[in-house]
């Protein structure tokens, strides 16, 4: 009787996961209406009822979640091996519980993906040509430049950032200011207790989607903390993009009124553009980067020893894994999508010039 009531909604569970992917087919092809009743109706809503109940835990409950989660298919594998091989039963588990995430997945926050693109509404060309790639890269670079030299004194010195990395967080909370789109909430930070296992995946930081929080990589150094920061909390608002949410993270850190959080937004998008260019015009682009100062240079060279200090054979897997998770919603460039900041960039200091 038990089974015969399980194996009902397991079938029910099931049945909802087509009506499901047809849900998601259909919202896929109608921006407008996701960006007007789910981003900027539901989710904001949503989303602060669940500030409410997590900013105050200092902990993260996502980080929980997640070693749950994975203790859970751990011994579910192994009742599995013990019990017995009943492909027809595990097949509708696991369907079952694909069609429970999926859900949860794109109820609390995935439904963002579907989005109007940041660029229509803020009426961006994010169409360019060599010229603006090398124009923006030789901006941003007198601008890390300026800001190197005031806090350094030193064109040769590498920036130490003298904050502790709670005081970063506050830094950038209370200064988060995207004043070219409005906002319904405001974001909050949490520094994950899986820092080391996040920085041997390559990884600086993540939203988790059932619990809203914005994790971030406590063991990144401070520049990378303090965009990383930026670019999660960017996610928690809604912006799901990553493009997006990079260029979010740059925006309000150069209008943040402190010198250090600023310098993190230049040498960031600094090294998106430089990276850019580089793959159109090398010998433009090793022109232009030889203007900037050698203790920007050393910037760049800590961020590099650390990521190299975690490599592995497993994180190219993983990144594997994340581009194809990107690419199933809707960023068809996968990972690199990253590097599409470059157009909103350019986009935003043309209008500028």
């Amino acid at each position: 009787m038990k089974f015969s009531v399980l194996k009902r909604i397991h079938f029910i569970v099931i049945i909802f996961l087509q009506l499901q992917l047809i849900f998601l087919y259909i919202v896929r092809q109608n921006p407008l209406l996701v960006e007007k009743y789910y981003s900027n109706a539901f989710y904001p809503y949503f989303f602060n009822i669940y500030k409410s109940l997590l900013n105050n835990i200092s902990f993260s409950i996502g980080d929980f979640l997640y070693l749950f989660i994975a203790t859970y298919l751990i011994i579910s594998f192994l009742k599995i091996i013990k019990g017995g091989f009943n492909f027809k039963y595990i097949i509708t588990k696991i369907l079952s519980i694909i069609s429970i995430i999926i859900f949860i997945f794109y109820s609390s926050w995935g439904l963002n993906y579907f989005r109007l693109p940041l660029n229509k509404k803020l009426g961006y060309n994010i169409n360019y040509t060599e010229k603006e790639i090398e124009n923006t890269l030789n901006i941003l670079i007198k601008n890390s430049n300026h800001l190197h030299e005031i806090l350094t004194n030193n064109d040769s010195l590498a920036v130490k950032v003298p904050y502790n990395k709670a005081k970063i967080a506050s830094l950038i909370e209370n200064g988060f200011n995207f004043d070219l789109e409005k906002y319904d909430a405001k974001p909050y930070l949490k520094n994950s207790m899986l820092s080391t296992p996040l920085s041997y995946m390559g990884y600086a930081g993540y939203l988790n989607p059932f619990t809203l929080e914005a994790q971030i990589n406590s063991k990144v150094p401070k520049l990378n903390y303090i965009f990383t920061a930026a670019h999660e909390m960017a996610h928690q608002l809604g912006v799901a993009s990553e493009s997006e949410a990079n260029f979010i993270a740059f925006y309000t850190c150069i209008k943040n009124l402190d010198p250090f959080i600023q310098f993190s937004g230049y040498v960031f998008a600094l090294n998106y553009c430089y990276n850019e260019l580089i793959k159109v015009n090398p010998l433009v682009a090793n022109k232009e980067i030889k203007n900037l100062n050698f203790g920007i240079k050393e910037n760049f060279r800590e961020l590099s020893q650390f990521w190299k200090s975690y490599q592995n054979p497993i994180e190219p897997i993983l990144k594997k894994g994340f581009d194809s998770y990107l690419k199933v919603n809707g960023q068809t460039h996968g990972i690199k999508s990253y590097d599409e900041m470059t157009s909103l960039i350019i986009a935003y200091l043309q209008k500028r010039i």
